[in-house]
């Protein structure tokens, strides 16, 4: 064959190897050895390099759109956050499962025998494993029904906690007592969230029961109005606090209920404020029960 043949049906490596000197056969024995490792090492880098740069740019896009809208809305904002870090994973996932399948048939493994392998070992498989399908599928409906987010205060099945982490497998509550639950999505029954449009408290408060309770209803309802001017809670209360009525009466004491709804996660902390307030608007007008001996 002429060496014009042998060049025109070479690669650039054996133009390379060619052009350095190197016999028609060497050049393209050669090639044949260094084309196919070369070519798996490359897609390996291409692959490591896609999934983490393409998870870095998904990150730092819905960063910035974190960033603008936590300015106006931080419910928004932390949906997505979560959405940020689910669709980070599963760009990496898809990336690199491509990559294996591309590196596999570089290398000149037949994958049909595999793929149907893999339809049957998958089919004995989802049966034994019908709850993980589960898991996913509550998890991708979670997330499209926006029930919770990462930072929620969350009712679990009987478990409260906040919410740490969330993929569309399991998601990971942290309780008061600092101890990290892992909740299966597919074992979730119910769920309860605090951190969503308004929270509610009722705060119990006694009243000597020689006070007429008008009067007493009078001092409280004035001191709730005073409270919504208070920096400590100012902006907290989506409403002025009402006075209820009376809900308990003993011979020492009368209970009045006052209902107070502020935004969420900050009803405890408004609480206090207000029941300092009853407090000292109850001693000036001498209406507190008598102590215990």
């Amino acid at each position: 064959m002429s060496t014009a043949a042998l060049s025109a049906n070479g690669g650039y490596i054996y133009n390379l190897f060619h052009a350095l000197g190197l016999s028609d056969d060497s050049s393209a024995h050669l090639e044949s050895l260094l084309t196919k490792p070369l070519a798996i090492v490359l897609l390996i880098i291409a692959t490591v390099i896609l999934s983490r740069v393409g998870g870095r740019i998904i990150r730092r896009a819905l960063g910035k759109m974190h960033d603008r809208v936590a300015l106006h809305d931080e419910g928004r904002a932390s949906r997505i956050e979560t959405v940020s870090r689910i669709a980070t994973n599963l760009w990496r996932v898809i990336v690199d499962v491509v990559g294996i399948v591309v590196v596999l048939s570089v290398i000149g493994l037949n994958l049909t025998p595999f793929v149907a392998g893999a339809t049957v070992i998958g089919a004995t498989i989802g049966f034994g494993a019908q709850s993980l399908v589960r898991d996913f599928l509550s998890g991708l409906l979670m997330l499209l029904e926006d029930q919770y987010r990462i930072g929620d205060l969350v009712v679990i099945n009987e478990i409260r906690g906040t919410v740490d982490e969330l993929s569309l497998r399991v998601t990971r509550l942290r309780d008061a007592d600092g101890t990290e639950w892992y909740i299966p999505n597919g074992q979730i029954l119910k769920v309860g969230n605090r951190a969503r449009h308004w929270s509610r408290t009722v705060l119990n408060t006694e009243v000597n029961s020689a006070c007429e309770i008008k009067t007493a209803t009078q001092v409280l309802r004035e001191t709730m109005h005073r409270a919504i001017s208070i920096p400590e809670i100012q902006g907290k209360l989506i409403a002025e606090p009402m006075v209820l009525g009376v809900s308990a009466v003993t011979s020492d004491a009368i209970t009045i209920d006052i209902e107070i709804r502020t935004q969420p996660l900050v009803e405890a902390e408004v609480e206090r404020v207000l029941r300092e307030m009853v407090i000292e608007a109850l001693r000036t007008h001498d209406m507190l029960p008598p102590r215990p001996c």
